[in-house]
């Protein structure tokens, strides 16, 4: 693969990811001590060789990311070696993220693998979540006029129709005013997927809205980005932003899809591995002139919360910076609603709770909110009062069924899930 190969903006975020998910992975081993000092100098090597190569290429270093990646990392594999098991092999595991996608563009990949390969691990007893793991507590419903987001349900992925069927199921005893579904409605972008979540959906007792997702843009059999006519062969109208009004607060539900076949192979975050075929690109991007044309929808008198499929920079999950909506779509969409009375933006595609501050001032809040496909297989429910919004995130079905999808999975991933949303619940004021 050479540079031609790839969309210059695709590649920065992938070179940017792979910086800071190395300067990342150092600070962590080097918090921890002992052996891992070690090899930290081994992982400081590798980001200052992947600094050399964003210069070359001419894109910048992200250094503000650096910082809130290490955090994520820390949160994920633990304070001390110790504390999470397979923590420190999942650390060292990530490596393999920058030693697949960089080898295209360094000269010396032999000898920038072979840093990676320096590594210690604390053997700990392998064990799965338990059932007390794997419950959440049930919060209450929030107070107000309610709405629901259902995010990332994935259809085509084992079981995901029972479980799509179970959340329409308790959202209709919920009774809220409509369901907003910001993408990745389908897992492989099939016709006959979104077939099958539009004969779902049907069932809810209300009106319900639903943009694409990176899953749904891109068909993965054919790798044609031709998502949107799926959508509108199924659904009977074109794909485009939607605004919904809750009383005197206004959703913009917004397509932030690029309809791109990715160039860069997939990677299964929960095995640590590389491989199979990606669809679309899990980078997010507008159409020139639609945040303007969507700010021309809004009133500026009214709250607005932006719910849409992709992060806002800067994004320190993972991965960092290139699982968002790119840097400067981000930064025309906040121009765009710079006069408006925007309360926060609400997220999907990374699957897991989070709040951040985003935005080039940081003074935008962003939510990110679990998904339905994954554990903790759950949906949000929103209540508006005139002192704020609260979103909720319910986990979906009885303990048995969950108990059912969750039996085997690692203890890790109910940290990569959960978060810093540990209540689950959050009010935009």
């Amino acid at each position: 693969m050479t540079d031609t190969d790839v969309r210059t903006d695709l590649l920065r975020g992938l070179l940017q990811s792979c910086y800071v998910i190395e300067h990342a992975r150092a600070n962590v081993q080097r918090a921890w001590g002992g052996a891992f000092e070690d090899d930290a100098e081994f992982t400081d090597k590798r980001a200052a060789r992947l600094g050399r190569l964003l210069d070359e290429k001419g894109f910048r270093r992200p250094d503000e990311v650096i910082e809130p990646h290490s955090a994520w990392f820390g949160g994920l594999c633990g304070s001390h070696p110790e504390e999470v098991p397979l923590g420190a092999a999942v650390l060292h595991q990530f490596s393999k993220w920058s030693d697949v996608f960089c080898a295209p563009y360094l000269d010396d990949i032999d000898e920038f693998a072979d840093l990676g390969r320096h590594f210690t691990r604390v053997e700990m007893e392998l064990r799965t979540m338990t059932q007390d793991e794997a419950m959440l507590d049930r919060p209450e419903l929030p107070d107000g006029r309610r709405f629901v987001i259902l995010t990332d349900v994935h259809i085509g992925s084992a079981g995901r129709d029972d479980l799509l069927r179970l959340a329409v199921k308790e959202i209709n005893d919920i009774g809220p005013e409509f369901v907003i579904m910001p993408g990745d409605i389908t897992e492989d972008g099939e016709p006959e997927q979104f077939q099958l979540v539009k004969s779902i959906i049907d069932g809810l007792n209300c009106p319900y809205y639903v943009v694409l997702g990176n899953h749904d843009a891109v068909q993965r059999s054919t790798r044609e980005g031709i998502g949107a006519r799926f959508y509108e062969e199924t659904f009977g109208e074109p794909a485009h932003d939607h605004v919904v009004a809750c009383g005197d607060l206004q959703i913009a539900l917004v397509d932030s899809t690029d309809p791109t076949a990715s160039p860069f192979p997939d990677w299964d975050v929960s095995k640590g591995e590389v491989g199979g075929i990606a669809a679309g690109t899990d980078s997010g991007a507008l159409r020139p002139g639609q945040a303007e044309a969507l700010a021309q929808r809004l009133d500026p008198s009214q709250r607005t919360l932006l719910v849409q499929h992709h992060e806002l920079h800067p994004f320190p999950g993972f991965p960092p910076v290139k699982f968002a909506l790119r840097e400067e779509d981000a930064e025309a969409e906040l121009d765009a609603l710079s006069g408006h009375n925007l309360i926060g933006v609400v997220a999907g595609h990374t699957h897991r709770s989070a709040v951040l501050k985003v935005g080039p001032k940081r003074d935008v809040t962003q939510l990110e909110i679990p998904s339905l496909k994954d554990w903790p297989f759950a949906y949000s429910v929103g209540g508006v009062t005139d002192d704020g919004v609260q979103i909720v995130v319910r986990q979906v079905g009885e303990p048995a069924e969950v108990w059912d999808l969750a039996k085997g999975l690692l203890p890790l991933m109910r940290r990569f899930a959960i978060g810093p949303l540990s209540d689950l619940a959050y009010t935009f004021s």
